[in-house]
Formats: C-alpha cells, structure tokens, sequence
C-alpha cells in the first residue's frame, strides 16, 4: 500500500514540473533548443502596399462638359504635359484666337509709336507742303488780280470765288504743316504709357482666355504610366464625378507604403533595411531600405484578412525604397520586415 502511495507521488511531482517546463517554453530535457535566432527578435513587422515614386493620381478636369477626346489608354506611358482628354472646347479656343489678335494690333501700335513714322512718310509729307504751298500760292495770286480788275456784278461773283479758293488753299496748307510738325516732333511719352497699358492688358486678357481653355483639358502631371481610364467621349464629367477621368502614376521606382503599429514606432528609422514578401509571390524576396517616417498616426492601413488582426490598432506609416521590384503593380499588399532597433528593457 505504501509502495503505491509513493509511486503516485512520484508520478504527480513529475507531472507538475513537465507542466511547468511547458508553461515556460521550454520542451524539457532532450529536446532541442527553439528559441528563435537574434536576428528575428531584432524585426519589426507590418503590412504595406506597392505604388510608384509617388502615390497614383486621380485625374478630373477643372472644367464641366462633354468629353470629346480621349487620347490615350491603360498602360500607355506618357510624360509630363502631355494632353490626355478633351472637353469640348470651342467657345474657348475662338476667345483665345481673338485675345491673341487684339494682343497682335496692341504690340504693331506700340512699335509704329516707339519707333516714329517710316522715312518714307515724312518725306511724303514734306512733299504735301510743298505742294499745298504752291497751291495757296496760285490762289493767293489769283485772288490778287481779281482784286485789282474788279467792277460789275460778275466780277463780284469772281472775286468770291477767288477769294473762298485761296482760303480752301490756306487750309490745307496749315494741315499740311501740322501733320509735318507732329512727324518731326516724334512721339509724346504720354501716347506710349498708354500704348503699353494697351500691350499690358491684352496679354493679361490672352492669358485669361488661354487658362479657361486649359481647364477643359486634362494634362500628364508627371512622366508616369495610365493605370486606368474611367472616362469615354460622350461623357458628361466634372470635379465633382464620382470616378475620375482616368488614374496615372509615376511607376520609374517602386515603393512601398507600410504601416508600423504604434508599440514599433519609436523602432523604425530612416536607413533601416528591410524585406518584402507577397502571398501572390512565393518564394520572392526583395529587399529596400526605409527611405521615409511619416510624423502622423493613424488607424488606416493595409489589412491582411488575417482572421487574428487586429483593427483597432494604431499605424505609422514608412515609405520602403525597394531594390528593383520594378514588375510589382501598384496596390498589392506585401508583408515587410524592417530590421529595426531592439526594443529597449524596462
């Protein structure tokens, strides 16, 4: 009976104490060691997304109409500047052709005002006088000898005549000379002030008129690749379309957006290396430094659909420039490890 009373107490003293091992982790003697490599103890894991150079950009026009033209396709590359739809635009293309005429007239004005009357006008003029000299000259003359022979009721008539021609003559004589005299004086400085407010204003009303028919087109902000067009001509669109004409990104690098939960934050600095790693990529790793840390938290970030993820957690977001991975879209979600400080012992 003793014999078994012992037996049993042996047999719960070591069932206690394998229970324990096991609580601490430890498998118990003979077993080998699992504790896993300092390396990993060093990481900081977080979920991220892939995009360009710079996040994707979603393209609506300035401007409410029709949609005539749409110039490209997904996948297309375009480069900065480049036209990639059109609203129909008539009205504003006509009022840009008018500005840049009236624009035209101003300058012609200006230059005639700052440069004086051709050489050839004033010696036309010149020429005028002389011959509106010798005009007033003959009248003169002629009124003079009417004068001097005088008598009877014809001659009255004549000398009224004579007299209405020489005063004709002198007329055009004075406006003759006027016309010399404001070609010899050259151009008043008050004429060109306002000749250059005119210029002024004309290319002000030209750039006015050239911005509202910018507005109907929408342009490349970058060099960058079409990821998707949501609009097609026909279409009724504005800023305030739900879907955007069209969505481009700058994809020359890649990078990755992660979202570092907030007990790592204090972990992650820019330099740190990283790996990235995709469920719809097995086996490929890539590799990339963290190139920015955001000074902003939040609860946004990529999920996993992992059923133990937690949703109410708060997220840093770092930018990871990655080495290569230039075959990777925009928007998949990948698993980073950042090879992060350790955290420090309270």
């Amino acid at each position: 009976m003793k014999k078994t009373l012992l037996i049993t107490v042996v047999l719960a003293i070591a069932a206690a104490f394998a229970g324990r091992m096991v609580l601490r982790g430890n498998p118990g003697p003979g077993s080998a060691e699992q504790t896993p490599p300092p390396a990993l103890l060093e990481q900081v894991a977080a979920n991220g997304l892939v995009e360009g150079r710079e996040p994707e950009v979603r393209l609506w026009p300035e401007a409410a109409g029709i949609l005539t033209t749409v110039s490209v396709h997904e996948n297309d590359e375009v480069k900065k500047g480049q036209v990639l739809a059109e609203l129909s635009n008539q009205g504003q293309k006509a009022q840009v052709k008018l500005a840049a005429a009236e624009l035209a007239r101003a300058r012609q004005q200006l230059k005639k005002l700052e440069n004086g009357e051709r050489p050839q006008v004033r010696v036309r003029t010149k020429a005028d006088v002389k011959a509106k000299e010798v005009a007033y000259e003959n009248a003169y003359r002629d009124h003079e000898r009417t004068l001097r022979v005088g008598g009877g009721a014809s001659s009255a008539g004549d000398l009224d005549g004579a007299r209405s021609r020489m005063h004709l003559a002198k007329a055009e004589l004075d406006h003759a000379r006027a016309d010399l005299a404001l070609i010899e004086e050259g151009t008043r400085a008050e004429d060109l002030e306002i000749a250059r407010r005119e210029v002024d204003a004309a290319e002000a009303k030209l750039q006015d008129r050239e911005a509202e028919l910018a507005k109907t087109r929408l342009t490349a902000p970058s060099d960058g690749k079409i990821l998707r067009v949501y609009g097609h001509p026909g279409a009724m669109v504005s800023s305030a379309t739900k879907d955007p004409v069209m969505v481009i990104a700058d994809l020359s690098k890649r990078r990755v957006r992660a979202s570092v939960e907030e007990l790592d934050v204090a972990r992650v600095e820019v330099g740190q290396p990283a790996t990235v790693t995709a469920d719809g990529l097995p086996g490929k790793v890539l590799t990339g430094k963290v190139a920015v840390v955001l000074w902003r938290m939040g609860k946004g970030g990529p999920e996993s659909d992992s059923p133990n993820e937690m949703k109410d957690m708060y997220f840093r977001e770092v930018l990871i420039d990655l080495d290569g991975g230039d075959e990777l879209p925009t928007n998949l979600r990948v698993q980073v490890r950042i090879q992060a400080r350790p955290q420090e012992k309270r």
